[in-house]
């Protein structure tokens, strides 16, 4: 009884509520928490626990018994299951769990009580119970004090809400939030802080808080609100090898609007960065502003031994590639770090006519199951009936959680496969792990007569083995 108390009373409100909805659904075996006629007047009384099981009876009449118990316990769990019960079907019920809340408007009991009054905003039963229980609370403490309250919430929706009405009521001013932002981790408050910071704040406050801030869109924005005449060159700079592709672009926007030359600053990011991260990015912003960037150099950093200078060469190199590439990219697809061996498959596979499939035999037969799948994905990438032999050599591998992943083969529409392709197929439907059906439609689809006719041949099921 101790873990389920334990339970019911940390368990978010969003949570208490679908388990209310569970416990009380109707099931032909009986319900959940067993028959009416076991709630006796003695179990009610044993525990308040007891009493907000019995509350969430599918029978209305328990429920009701059970609510007059809670009415008269001051715990933390008799707060929150009589909030529950004031989104009621049954009139009487509600009407009770409406008293009885109204009848709790200390701050203990709003701590429990407003969250799952908060959720029933969202139903059509007791909508507005959640605003006639916060009425009762500012007319007894005061709006700064109960606001200030709920912004302090343990509850996430609760206090993503008291957040959202303080900014709607103007309780909430710029100075309060610069304070709260760079402590702050909810993403939701977060936002709701950085666009009152940039609706009121001044353009100092602006550059020191949202310029600096951990999240792009208060950097965005922050970037957004100050003209060029309001930015130095200091605040710009470090945003020109930003996380964030949006940051990048308005700081390199006012990086011009300032008379800079966005290419030279790269360039010198490049050579000053004082890691690889950084001059990765400085590579990226470059890419991005519409300077060329040499072969050689793209190669350079390919060859790079830090991942990061391997990424962007790799990224780089798309529309690039040329058949010397081909050696070096399928030995980056064997690289422990699944980064680089993905984007150097996309090079790969952004360049279909550069290699043939020959070269990624050794591939699909290494005893890493992990290199035959990133072999799969470069075979099954080459498209049309190339995909589906792909996807049928894959039904093969000894790896089942591998195997699985061919196990919705499809043909291609619009055109015939070669006869070299054909071959290849015939020779894999044989003994594929699909149904008959899967293997009749490839078979009608790639114009393969014989192999219809021998599976039509076959009894849809095989024949049950008799019983002695």
């Amino acid at each position: 009884m101790d873990q389920v108390t334990a339970w019911l009373e940390g368990v978010s409100a969003r949570e208490l509520l679908r388990v209310d909805g569970y416990a009380r659904q109707f099931r032909y075996e009986g319900p959940v928490l067993g028959g009416s006629q076991e709630w006796t007047r003695e179990v009610l009384e044993r525990s308040t626990t007891a009493a907000a099981l019995a509350c969430m009876h599918p029978d209305g009449r328990v429920r009701e018994r059970a609510l007059r118990m809670l009415a008269r316990s001051d715990s933390s769990l008799s707060d929150r299951m009589i909030a529950v019960r004031v989104g009621d079907h049954v009139a009487a019920v509600s009407t009770l769990a409406s008293q009885a809340v109204l009848s709790r408007t200390s701050p203990v009991h709003a701590a429990a009580i407003l969250p799952i009054l908060q959720r029933h905003q969202s139903r059509h039963r007791a909508a507005d119970s959640g605003d006639v229980y916060l009425e009762t609370l500012v007319r007894a403490y005061g709006a700064d004090q109960t606001w200030e309250a709920l912004r302090c919430s343990a509850d996430r929706d609760l206090r993503r809400f008291a957040f959202r009405r303080s900014v709607e009521l103007g309780m909430l001013d710029s100075v309060a939030a610069a304070d709260l932002l760079p402590r702050e981790r909810d993403q939701v408050v977060r936002s709701l802080l950085t666009h009152v910071i940039a609706d009121q704040a001044d353009p100092p406050t602006i550059r020191a808080v949202l310029l600096r801030a951990r999240s792009a869109e208060s950097r965005v924005l922050g970037l957004l609100r100050l003209h060029a005449s309001e930015l130095e060159a200091g605040d710009v700079a470090p945003l020109l090898v930003d996380s964030s592709v949006l940051v990048r672009l308005w700081a390199r926007r006012r990086w011009q609007e300032l008379g800079q030359d966005p290419t030279q600053a790269y360039r010198d990011l490049i050579r000053s960065a004082p890691t690889p991260t950084k001059q990765a990015r400085a590579y990226v912003g470059l890419a991005e502003s519409g300077s060329a960037i040499e072969r050689v150099e793209v190669l350079g950093l390919v060859h790079a031994t830090e991942p990061a200078l391997q990424k962007v060469g790799l990224r780089l190199l798309v529309g690039q590639a040329s058949h010397a590439d081909v050696p070096d990219l399928l030995a980056l697809v064997r690289s422990p770090h699944s980064g680089i061996a993905r984007l150097a498959s996309t090079v790969l596979a952004a360049h279909p006519n550069l290699w043939a499939l020959d070269q990624i035999a050794d591939l699909k037969s290494d005893a890493d199951s992990e290199i035959r799948r990133r072999a799969w994905w470069l075979h099954r990438g080459r498209g049309g009936w190339e995909s589906l032999i792909a996807d049928l050599e894959l039904l093969h591998d000894a790896e089942p959680s591998l195997a699985v992943l061919g196990r919705q083969p499809s043909a291609p529409m619009y055109f015939e496969p070669t006869d070299v392709q054909r071959e290849r197929i015939t020779g894999l439907l044989a003994d594929a792990t699909i149904s008959r059906e899967q293997k009749l439609g490839i078979a009608l689809a790639a114009g393969l007569p014989d192999v219809v006719d021998m599976l039509r041949a076959r009894p849809p099921r095989p024949p049950a083995e008799p019983a002695f």
